[in-house]
């Protein structure tokens, strides 16, 4: 691994919305305490990434403390950091350990980087859709490369984190390449937290990595979810323009069906007691990572 642009210890400033006040104003901007990042070169990828670190004060736990890896950092990191700050003040109420967060971002300031995250969250073009026209895709095994034999390994060696106590967390694309990472190194993370997973982008041969790799592992541990209303258009959107368009998209992709049953097979595959699937109520696409997140935060340092 090595690192690029701002140095080491640089504070990963919270990006203001619209309504930000202009420069010059007298408004400085607002941090995360205690948050470190930089830019990181991933020799597997050939690519730079936005790398953000935060680790919980006071002294680690024996062994390290357990971590959650992040995709789409720049949209989920802060997420994260403050609802592991909050929650873990109070772990008998809440269940949520001190945790260290590692945010890992494409470079660049967009919250998703739709063309780069294609490349590096799939194993190849979607089997219902053509192929993406602004990208490549397919790159996923490069990516599990620089997170599992670069970042994590060298993080390790810097930071006193816990290998054994190792999760990763992906939402969408990054909850399907979540899935595609663990078929790939069951052994890479402990805890394996796939929200809302992509399973339409290549249902079969995902299903087909994950029955060849699973069946008698049991040293991964799985995590599940979708939104009740990922099905179908929830309440809030059917007056909406394209309401139509999106229930013809609902339906081919079947995001709650398809991740319920491929969740039951992988339950059969690595025992019913290391995985856990919930359908949250009242949730959609996109409000239910947020829900999601302070599920998995729980299941980090078990």
């Amino acid at each position: 691994m090595s690192t690029a642009g701002p140095p080491p210890g640089a504070r990963a400033a919270a990006r203001a919305g619209d309504g930000a006040a202009p420069a010059g104003a007298g408004w400085p901007p607002v941090e995360l305490p205690g948050t470190q990042a930089r830019r990181v070169r991933a020799r597997a990828v050939g690519a730079d990434y936005r790398v953000s670190v935060w680790l919980p004060p006071g002294p680690p736990p024996p062994g390290g403390f357990p971590s959650v890896y992040v995709l789409d950092a720049n949209a989920l990191f802060g997420t994260f950091v403050e609802a592991v700050r909050r929650c873990s003040r109070r772990p008998d109420a809440t269940g949520v350990a001190a945790t260290a967060v590692i945010g890992i971002a494409h470079d660049g300031e967009a919250l998703f980087a739709d063309a780069l995250r294609r490349r590096d969250y799939t194993c190849g073009p979607p089997a219902l859709e053509p192929p993406p026209a602004d990208g490549i895709c397919g790159g996923a095994p490069a990516f599990l490369a620089f997170l599992a034999d670069e970042l994590a390994p060298a993080l390790r060696r810097e930071l006193p984190l816990d290998a054994a106590r190792q999760t990763l967390f992906g939402h969408s694309l990054a909850g399907h390449f979540v899935l595609q990472a663990l078929a790939a190194r069951p052994g890479a993370f402990r805890t394996w937290a796939a929200i809302s997973p992509s399973v339409w982008w290549d249902e079969a041969g995902l299903r087909a990595r994950l029955a060849a790799a699973l069946p008698g592992t049991r040293q991964a541990r799985v995590f599940m979810a979708v939104g009740q209303w990922e099905g179908e258009v929830p309440p809030w959107q059917r007056a909406h323009p394209g309401a139509g368009q999106l229930v013809a998209r609902r339906a081919q992709r079947r995001m709650v069906e398809a991740a319920q049953a491929l969740a039951a097979d992988i339950g059969g595959w690595i025992g019913a007691d290391r995985l856990g699937f919930t359908i949250f109520p009242d949730e959609d696409h996109a409000s239910v990572v947020m829900v999601a997140a302070q599920r998995v935060l729980r299941l980090c340092a078990a």
